[in-house]
């Protein structure tokens, strides 16, 4: 009897530490990540305190137990702001990552590591930085085994969201050279961007066109011609990054957005 109470108390105490384990995780993240990022706005910390903070960020990642898809998105979201701040140089000593060999292989696994919550497209931008970050390294660091082992699981990533989601636009973005690259990189960050306006914009049209014919009622001419031009707008700007006139695009993109805001305007959205 005292073996079984026994049995029965470590049980119930293995449990309770898992819980606690759990609870801590998702504690010690949130924690850690308001740390880093207030460490960003006010202590100018140095690559080498930055390559102990995306460590210990991984390995918390790594444990992640959330409570909710709330959480892991408001989580997946802050540790995309951080990092994206690192990569643009704000807030810290050296901004010199691109000769940092620890650094990038910090920020860029970290980066992969947040495209494994993310929707498709927010994904591929998550990746595609990561690629991106390591793609630079290889340039210093030609023979390095570890950067090549990243940069070919952030491209078999990359590939696998492009097939999955054929809207988006196919470029051979391996081969860009770095002023071309950087150009094409905001020039998608701005395709999706643009993208979840526009489809917003077209299932409210769609929704209001089905109530409409319910009632024996037709949209309004000026609607359907705007969202006519929003989507040969956003269909060119496409085409135009697929061209590699990446600039041109953003101009697109801009009218395309501009064309969906107003249809959703229209339409009381």
């Amino acid at each position: 009897m005292w073996r079984a109470s026994c049995s029965l108390a470590l049980v119930l105490l293995g449990a309770v530490s898992l819980a606690a384990q759990s609870l801590a995780a998702q504690g010690d993240y949130s924690s850690l990540l308001a740390q880093y990022q207030l460490q960003l706005g006010q202590g100018e910390p140095t690559p080498e305190q930055l390559v102990a903070n995306l460590g210990r960020l991984s390995q918390s990642f790594r444990a992640r137990q959330w409570e909710s898809p709330q959480q892991r998105m408001a989580a997946a979201h802050g540790t995309l702001g951080y990092l994206n701040a690192l990569r643009q140089g704000r807030g810290w000593q050296g901004r010199g990552w691109q000769g940092n060999r620890n650094l990038g292989l910090g920020m860029a696994g970290l980066y992969r590591q947040v495209g494994g919550l993310l929707n498709p497209q927010d994904a591929w931008l998550s990746y595609r930085s990561s690629f991106w970050i390591l793609n630079q390294l290889a340039g210093r660091f030609p023979q390095d085994e570890e950067l090549r082992k990243g940069m070919a699981e952030s491209r078999f990533a990359l590939e696998a969201i492009e097939a999955k989601v054929p809207e988006l636009p196919k470029v051979n973005w391996a081969e860009l050279e770095a002023e071309a690259a950087k150009e094409y990189d905001l020039a998608m960050e701005r395709y999706i961007s643009v993208s979840a306006t526009v489809t917003s914009a077209e299932v409210t049209a769609e929704t209001m066109r089905k109530s409409l014919a319910a009632q024996g009622l037709a949209a309004r001419p000026e609607a359907i011609a705007g969202a006519t031009r929003m989507k040969l707008k956003f269909e060119d700007a496409r085409r135009l990054i697929e061209a590699k006139r990446f600039r041109e695009a953003l101009g697109r993109l801009e009218s395309a957005e501009a064309e969906a805001r107003q249809l959703l305007k229209s339409y009381g959205g």
